[in-house]
């Protein structure tokens, strides 16, 4: 679900208390929740049933989503990489809020003056060095941040009401202290087992007649043109290449005197450069790009259509290894490219391949049908009486002994990986019992031996009890927030009420 709701009361609480930092005036009045946006539907970006929101809210939503984001990525944020994904997380955190509201307004819920009155008062953001409300700050900051004091009154409103759903809708689910106690318990238990797994070996030391390829191309076209498919990415490859930069960074709203500096500063490190200065040293002297500054300006391997178009075309224009670039304008700055290496494009039809793709699917199909004999004997003998250990030693097969394991979402087994299947059963066998099941873990077969199974610690259990029935209860608050929204979104989307409008943005698009 929108961050705005995983946040439970936290996204809401940042919304209201943190921007909020002025008086209710109270001549403005209070108008319905839902009143449209001055924007009105024409121009709307996000519109949902009556409730009309225009550019102007959009990109108050979205800064306050980027500045979150921006503080936990920290110098790994890159604001143009993520500039369509936030313009999705704007548009939905708008839509569920009015969808909210809507939905508290049909349930008679409302927001009173003096909720956000005492919201307003209780916040310092707008108070004096004496302590008292600057009327005038509020004023100034209103009617620059959205236009009016009474837009300003009515995003809060909305939010209020929203929030007071969302409260509604978190207070149904419920987590009793048994429940979160089983749950404990059930992380904390612990089995210990023994396996056997067999297949995965090289496909290539299968070496199939003649005749059997002939057959494979002949009857198993569909297959073979699948496994083509699948390896895509090995038989059709873009030209690529490898490059190094150097970026001067243009600030936001340079004029054209400092802008002209930087062409300036960048102009003399291309002339360094062709009379041999080391480019990699530069790069990481005075590169303004942190993603590439510490390899040296190297941006690895990238094909068409990866990077900002001028970019790309002043990189991919450069013949030879070691040729450099004249200098680059983008939208981040200016550029100093250097071309490393070049790789060719790779295009192999299926008619090109169809003899090796033949040849492999027989290789593969022939060791899993090795690995299933195999896992089928095991599975008789244990089902004749003998333990795992036993039937794999009389097999010439080795055994595997795990440490003791607890649950896992990802079912993860040192020495066979992910089998949730597998270590899912361990856990409700009992102990010293073979299996005579065979799991398919990955490209392996395996067989299963319950060695030994340890009951959570009880006061252990009990010191978690309380944390995880907090655990349980935001989870399930989760769910039933996201399902609720679910439902309603598609309501609305499928009678037409819900509309959202990105391209109304004009956004450009985003370069790497």
């Amino acid at each position: 679900m929108l961050d705005a709701l995983r946040g439970g009361q936290r996204w809401i609480t940042s919304l209201i208390i943190g921007v909020i930092g002025l008086v209710f005036v109270l001549y403005l009045g209070l108008r319905s929740p839902l009143t449209r946006s001055h924007s009105g539907p024409g121009g709307a970006v996000v519109s949902v049933g009556p409730y009309h929101f225009g550019f102007r809210e959009f990109e108050r939503t979205r800064a306050r989503r980027e500045a979150a984001i921006q503080e936990q990525l920290g110098d790994q944020y890159d604001a143009k990489a993520l500039a369509d994904t936030l313009d999705q997380i704007a548009a939905r955190e708008m839509v569920d809020r009015a969808l909210l509201a809507l939905a508290a307004q049909d349930l008679g819920l409302s927001v009173s003056k003096q909720e956000i009155e005492r919201l307003v008062l209780d916040d310092p953001g707008f108070r004096g060095e004496n302590g008292r409300f600057d009327v005038e700050s509020f004023r100034r900051w209103t009617s620059y941040e959205y236009g009016s004091q009474t837009a300003f009154i009515e995003e809060r409103r909305l939010a209020l009401l929203s929030y007071k759903m969302l409260e509604l809708l978190h207070s149904q689910p419920q987590v009793s202290m048994g429940e979160a106690r089983d749950a404990v318990q059930r992380e904390l238990e612990e089995v210990q087992i023994a396996f056997v797994s067999v297949g995965g070996g090289d496909a290539a030391q299968e070496k199939p007649d003649e005749a059997a390829v002939k057959r494979a191309l002949e009857e198993r076209a569909a297959d073979l043109r699948a496994l083509y498919e699948e390896r895509s990415g090995v038989y059709n490859v873009p030209e690529k290449i490898r490059a190094r930069h150097i970026l001067f960074a243009v600030p936001a709203g340079a004029d054209e005197a400092k802008k002209e500096a930087v062409r300036a500063e960048a102009e003399a490190a291309l002339k360094a450069l062709r009379e041999g200065a080391d480019f990699a040293q530069l790069a990481a002297q005075r590169s303004d790009d942190p993603g590439s500054k510490a390899k040296g300006g190297d941006l690895g391997f990238f094909a068409r259509g990866q990077m900002a178009p001028v970019f790309e075309a002043a990189a991919f224009a450069l013949q030879e290894p070691g040729q450099l670039s004249d200098v680059v304008r983008t939208d981040y700055g200016f550029h100093v490219i250097r071309l490393e290496e070049r790789q060719a494009p790779v295009n192999r039809s299926y008619d090109e391949v169809s003899e090796e793709l033949a040849r492999d699917l027989l290789s593969r199909e022939a060791v899993k049908a090795r690995a299933r004999e195999k896992a089928d004997a095991l599975a008789a003998a244990v089902r004749g009486g003998k333990s795992l250990e036993d039937a794999a030693r009389e097999a010439g097969l080795s055994v595997e002994r795990s440490g003791w394991l607890r649950r896992r979402p990802d079912g993860y087994v040192p020495g066979l990986g992910p089998a949730q299947d597998l270590l899912a059963v361990a856990f409700a066998t009992q102990a010293g019992t073979s299996l005579p099941r065979v799991f398919e873990v990955g490209d392996r077969l395996a067989l299963l031996q319950v060695l030994g199974r340890k009951p959570a610690n009880p006061e252990e259990v009990e010191s978690r009890v309380a944390a995880k029935r907090d655990q349980l209860l935001q989870q399930k608050r989760e769910e039933r927030s996201t399902a609720w929204l679910d439902e309603r979104r598609q309501q609305l989307i499928a009678s037409g009420e819900l509309k959202v409008d990105l391209s109304s943005l004009g956004r450009h698009p985003n370069p790497r």
